[in-house]
């Protein structure tokens, strides 16, 4: 079954435009009932709003700069494109088409772009984009998990910079982790539910190395300070 880790949806508003999109955050499987789901995109303005959705592959740098290339050929997306009324709602289903046999999570967006149509005064067409919203979709392989560990930790005058490894076939997150700081007699655990208040990011992807700049911890210094990670209670 596919499991949406995060149910919530984003909702912009402008003088003109407001659309929400659920969810931004799920999970699916390469084969089963998990290699579907659906997301639900629903009209909160007074005006009609068209949407495209388009799949795109996720890979990312150290730095958690994105690079996104078309995924037509992994995910098929139903509809394409979509006018949605005032008030109501549109449901998308994502299917994946890629390989089955894959041995390590990928990571993909769909994302969701408003359409502005607007008729000149010959009622030619212009469309122009105006919004958009990228989702995140995990697809991960059944007995896959990640391995999170901070390997290396330095400073500047604002923030600690801390590298994490994720040795794992997994994706990973930093808020699903215990964080334990130590410096020489003194420990300080950081939930993952709180890591959110030190570092913006969460997202590792299996087999990569990612950079976060971390809010500094109270009575701790980069320089002698240790981390270990273990998995949330």
């Amino acid at each position: 079954m596919t499991r949406i880790f995060l149910l919530l949806g984003m909702i912009v508003a402008f003088p003109s435009y407001a659309y929400q999109v659920q969810p931004m955050i799920a999970e699916m499987t390469p084969t089963g009932r998990g290699a579907q789901l659906s997301m639900r995109i629903s009209n909160t303005n007074d005006v009609p709003l068209t949407v495209e959705m388009v799949p795109l592959k996720l890979n990312m740098n150290q730095r958690g700069e994105e690079t996104l290339t078309p995924a037509d050929n992994d995910l098929l997306v139903i509809p394409v494109t979509a006018v949605i009324a005032p008030g109501k709602s549109q449901s998308v289903t994502v299917r994946y088409l890629g390989a089955p046999d894959i041995k390590q999570s990928q990571a993909y967006r769909i994302s969701v772009r408003q359409q502005n149509v607007i008729r000149n005064d010959q009622q030619d067409l212009d469309v122009g984009l105006t919004m958009r919203f990228d989702t995140l979709m995990n697809v991960k392989p059944e007995n896959t998990d990640s391995a999170l560990a901070v390997t290396a930790l330095s400073s500047d005058k604002q923030h600690w910079s801390v590298t994490v490894k994720n040795s794992g076939d997994s994706y990973g997150r930093l808020n699903d982790m215990q964080w334990t700081l130590k410096n020489g007699g003194k420990t300080h655990t950081i939930k993952g539910t709180d890591i959110g208040d030190y570092i913006d990011a969460t997202l590792v992807l299996p087999q990569s190395s990612r950079i976060f700049a971390m809010k500094p911890v109270k009575g701790f210094n980069a320089r002698n300070t240790t981390i270990s990670l273990s998995p949330a209670q």
